[in-house]
């Protein structure tokens, strides 16, 4: 086999293995490492092994959690490091995982995965259990529910312009979004938005809805709308939230690293 052949393999096997995109930390070295790349955190949600195992469902008066669902989402996608060659946890071990990501306060090592899906379809009953308990705990305690009536499902041309503008300035610095969707009525939904793309017009978003969690959808925006539209929610509007709980993710991953 000749040098240049053998360079040409070489060159191949280097543009393949870059293809498949991001994987999943397993280590803490990879976690400080893949980190390192402001882009990490919104390649990595773009691969279905770290997208949630089971779609929104459940929750009060069967209206779904789709706020925890995917708050669930992103704190493991900022928090998790994966050691697959370990034993699977324990029933209690299992839960006391969920738990940790579920608070986001520090980050969480999940023994016996690869990554975040094989994890939450595994133990996909004790994490909704959890989500229910979190909107209960939301509901009831800290009132949330109030948040579900603020805004409305049109704004005005102007405004939403504004926040579309906000937004890509936000994204373009690598964080995963967390928006409430008004929507007709008092109904409101909620989405991670992982990337933007300005167009002619306006924006192309890319997001990770909880219910539909293994596909990335992507929403058009032009300048003078006055609201996005699906066929499955009709017009609605966007509200950007849970950046301080986003601020808390992010300044956990720099400690972290730094030690």
């Amino acid at each position: 086999m000749n040098h240049i052949f053998k360079k040409s393999i070489l060159i191949g096997l280097l543009l393949i293995s870059s293809a498949y995109g991001a994987t999943s930390s397993k280590s803490a070295g990879e976690f400080c490492s893949d980190r390192s790349d402001k882009n990490y955190m919104q390649n990595i949600l773009e691969e279905s092994e770290s997208r949630m195992g089971f779609r929104n469902h459940g929750g009060l008066i069967n209206g779904g959690v789709c706020w925890w669902h995917s708050r669930f989402q992103r704190n493991a996608t900022y928090l998790a490091i994966y050691q697959p060659e370990k034993a699977k946890p324990t029933q209690r071990q299992a839960e006391s995982i969920i738990k940790k990501i579920r608070k986001g306060r520090g980050v969480v090592t999940i023994p016996g995965f690869s990554n975040f899906n094989d994890f939450s379809y595994t133990y996909y009953t004790e994490i909704q259990e959890q989500l229910e308990k979190w909107q209960k705990f939301d509901g009831l305690i800290l009132q949330q529910w109030v948040v579900g009536l603020a805004g409305g499902s049109e704004t005005s041309e102007q405004a939403l312009s504004n926040s579309m503008d906000e937004l890509y300035e936000q994204v373009s610095a690598g964080d995963i979004v967390y928006q409430k969707l008004q929507i007709k009525g008092i109904t409101a939904h909620a989405w991670l938005v992982i990337d933007m793309v300005k167009t002619a017009k306006g924006y192309e978003l890319s997001v990770v809805d909880s219910n539909y969690p293994s596909s990335t959808n992507s929403f058009n925006f032009e300048h003078g709308d006055t609201s996005l539209y699906s066929y499955s929610y009709g017009n609605f509007v966007p509200y950007t939230g849970k950046d301080s709980e986003l601020g808390r993710l992010k300044s956990i991953v720099r400690k972290y690293c730094k030690n």
